[in-house]
């Protein structure tokens, strides 16, 4: 079986949201509590350790998690830095041949290749693809791919100190244990019982995930090919 990577981080920013100020009209605008995103409506949940607003389920998920094994709430598996191009359908076409270029549409899921895209080896450009916020990418407009750092200060450390998939989907981002698609065979494994999430930040040839299963939650990396959920942050 592949092995996955531990990644080690010593450094966590101080997250926080920016106040906005009046601009001198008594009238007050209402603030938005939905947003649809490629046919899909999101809400909105603030976390109670940093303050970082954040997307209320994963990308093309139905609903919020109602428990752990909801599939509901599963959403789709991209491969990362992939656009909403039809791949990240569970139920999409395959294919065995790599893109040339990651603005490609072709809607199949790549297998057989550790990395589904023949260029962008160092994924500099699908970092900044997923870093777009203004809804051209897979996330909402003002909305981004989260980092691996943002997920560890909310659940790890002084965040929600989460040590499982039951800790996980305790905690205000109500994650579901979604699995994954192989990239080798392109089923649906672990649903249920281990959840994973792509975040936008590289590791050498692989990428960083957040991986959580009944024994343990930690912060990995992976092959680019493999088949994730994306949740989003308010940027």
């Amino acid at each position: 079986m592949k092995q996955l990577q531990q990644i080690t981080f010593t450094t966590l920013m101080a997250l926080g949201l920016s106040a906005c100020g009046g601009g001198g009209s008594d009238a007050k605008e209402e603030t938005p509590t939905e947003i649809v995103h490629n046919g899909t409506t999101y809400g909105f949940v603030t976390s109670p350790f940093t303050d970082k607003v954040w997307l209320d389920r994963n990308l093309g998920a139905a609903r919020v998690c109602e428990q752990l094994d909801d599939e509901a709430c599963f959403g789709d598996y991209y491969q990362w830095g992939r656009n909403f191009d039809g791949h990240q359908d569970s139920t999409s076409g395959i294919t065995i041949v790599q893109a040339t270029t990651i603005n490609g549409r072709e809607p199949d899921f790549i297998i057989k290749n550790e990395d589904w895209v023949s260029t962008d080896s160092t994924g500099s450009e699908r970092t900044i693809n997923w870093s777009k916020t203004d809804g051209s990418s897979v996330c909402p407009v003002d909305f981004r791919v989260a980092t691996l750092s943002e997920f560890q200060a909310e659940l790890l450390g002084t965040g929600a100190n989460a040590q499982n998939n039951l800790d996980a989907f305790n905690t205000f981002l109500k994650l579901p244990s979604s699995g994954e698609r192989s990239f080798s065979t392109a089923g649906l494994v672990d649903k249920g019982l281990k959840g994973r999430l792509w975040a936008n930040t590289r590791n050498g040839a692989r990428t960083g995930i957040v991986f959580y299963d009944s024994g343990l939650l930690n912060l990995l990396s992976e092959l680019r090919s493999q088949g994730y959920p994306v949740r989003c942050i308010k940027d």
